[in-house]
């Protein structure tokens, strides 16, 4: 770095000698290391002339201030505390959810083909997975350094397609997440309207309501320590019930048979298929784990183990639940249990497990609620004493209009496998490998082109196929049906 000094006398000021000082000791150096070869140069040219001007300390600060500037887009997380069982467990819990327990009925209506689609798509989900948080970092042309510069799923979304990237994966995320609340609402109606029908002429609408409504104080929880912990909960009590139902299924291995498996159709095959897809979907909260892990390095190994373990847990439970049921397997598979104790041990177990889900679908829902909808009510900002007024309303018509969708659709599989169809192709399946190939395109060999495009058309046309025959089946249902 160039010397401060006046070039025709040769005269250093005390100024100039402090710079000096400043120089040996690397201050300079060390604040402008960060930035590319050309603002350095116009750095050190500013640098030069402030001195005479405004003196070293206006210098050292605008110096400072376009360092910050530069150094803005990257984005590191602040919370690497997990260890990489810690993030593996929490991923694990993820992937299974209370979506597991459409997974007997996947297998059902997709055969042997819905076995090999477990394994397949855990495969692919997991693969997505990776690629997703690749999208969050971006290569330093200058150092060649790795630097992560998006911290969630929108942010990759505004990249690829700014302006609408992030609004896009917002509404499907937030379709999603609604979705899983409508489906709550219907498990936990057939839930109780098989447990309970032999002493209650309540019908599975009636039992819809007072669920719905019961669940509904605890939407008003906000604090994520809060939340988080129920969550734990809920995962525990999850567990307990799928360890339930398996052991039910062991205890019955007399009556099982291969003869019991259905053989592959064209038709109900799609609507398996997007069952599994939305069991696996936990796409949203990869970013958030991989912040939280203490190594980050060890992400690619810990979604590996996590979704094998999924694999193996929904293979065991669908194969064992349809050897055993055969075509009579239920669409949520408690209702198949006979044994009047493991019935109702695995039912209470799903039972708390959603009652205790619902705040965390529901803040996830209601955050992006208040973000895109509250700025247009100035009068009811959260500093508003009329504040209470929105939250009540707001968190009101949601809850009813889910209650609504699930009294016109009350039937868990078969809206699991629209939904998954949908939103799970979309946030698992197509918008990774997109986003992927939009950013990293320059660095991909021919071969991870084409993988990518295989995924993109895979989940397109089995996704489609999966949207259209469930809308199909549940339209069927409905007509069949109608409201007892």
């Amino acid at each position: 770095m160039a010397t401060a000094g006046d070039p025709e006398t040769g005269h250093m000021g005390d100024e100039d000698i402090a710079l000096t000082k400043s120089q040996k000791h690397g201050r300079v150096n060390e604040g402008s290391r960060l930035l590319s070869h050309d603002v350095e140069q116009s750095s050190r040219s500013r640098l030069l002339s402030y001195s005479h001007r405004g003196g070293i300390t206006e210098s050292l600060r605008r110096l400072r201030a376009s360092t910050m500037t530069v150094s803005l887009l990257e984005k590191p997380s602040e919370d690497r505390r997990a260890s990489a069982f810690m993030a593996g467990w929490n991923v694990s819990n993820l992937i299974q959810g209370t979506g597991i327990l459409g997974v007997p009925y996947a297998v059902k209506m997709g055969g042997w083909a819905g076995v090999v689609a477990i394994l397949v798509i855990a495969w692919i989900c997991c693969f997505t997975g990776k690629l997703l948080v690749d999208c969050l970092y971006e290569e330093s042309k200058r150092t060649g350094q790795r630097k992560r510069v998006r911290t969630n799923y929108p942010e990759v979304g505004e990249a690829v397609c700014p302006g609408w990237g992030n609004r896009i994966v917002s509404i499907v995320q937030v379709c999603e997440m609604y979705g899983g609340i409508i489906m709550y609402i219907v498990l936990l109606a057939t839930v109780f309207h098989d447990m309970l029908q032999t002493v209650s002429n309540l019908d599975i609408y009636t039992w819809a309501v007072i669920c719905a409504y019961v669940a509904f104080p605890g939407i008003f929880i906000r604090r994520v320590s809060v939340i988080a912990w129920i969550s734990m909960f809920s995962v525990f009590s999850l567990m307990c019930g799928l360890g339930t139902l398996i052991i039910y299924c062991i205890t019955e291995y007399k009556q099982m048979s291969f003869k019991n498996i259905p053989v592959f159709n064209a038709k109900t095959f799609p609507i398996g298929f997007g069952v599994i897809v939305f069991s696996y979907c936990a796409h949203a909260v990869f970013p958030g784990v991989e912040g939280s892990m203490k190594e980050p390095k060890k992400f690619g190994s810990m979604m590996n183990y996590s979704f094998l373990l999924a694999a193996v847990m929904k293979c065991l439970l669908g194969l064992l639940s349809v050897l055993r049921f055969g075509a009579d397997t239920e669409q949520v598979i408690t209702v198949n249990v006979n044994s009047l104790a493991f019935n109702y041990l695995a039912n209470a177990f799903v039972i708390t497990n959603v009652f205790l889900a619902f705040p965390l679908c529901m803040f996830v829902v209601l955050e992006t609620w208040d973000t895109k909808m509250l700025p247009l009510f100035p009068h009811l900002q959260p500093e508003s004493k009329f504040h209470w007024f929105w939250l009540l309303v707001t968190r009101l018509l949601l809850v009813t209009f889910a209650l609504f969708l699930a009294i016109v659709v009350p039937h868990f599989g078969l809206l699991m496998g629209f939904v998954g169809s949908f939103t799970g192709t979309c946030l698992s399946f197509v918008f990774p490998c997109v986003f992927h190939l939009k950013l990293k395109w320059k660095k991909l060999h021919w071969y991870d082109v084409l993988l990518r495009c295989f995924v993109i058309i895979f989940g397109l046309v089995c996704g489609g196929f999966g949207l259209v025959f469930s809308a199909k089946e549940l339209v069927k249902s409905f007509n069949s049906q109608g409201f007892k």
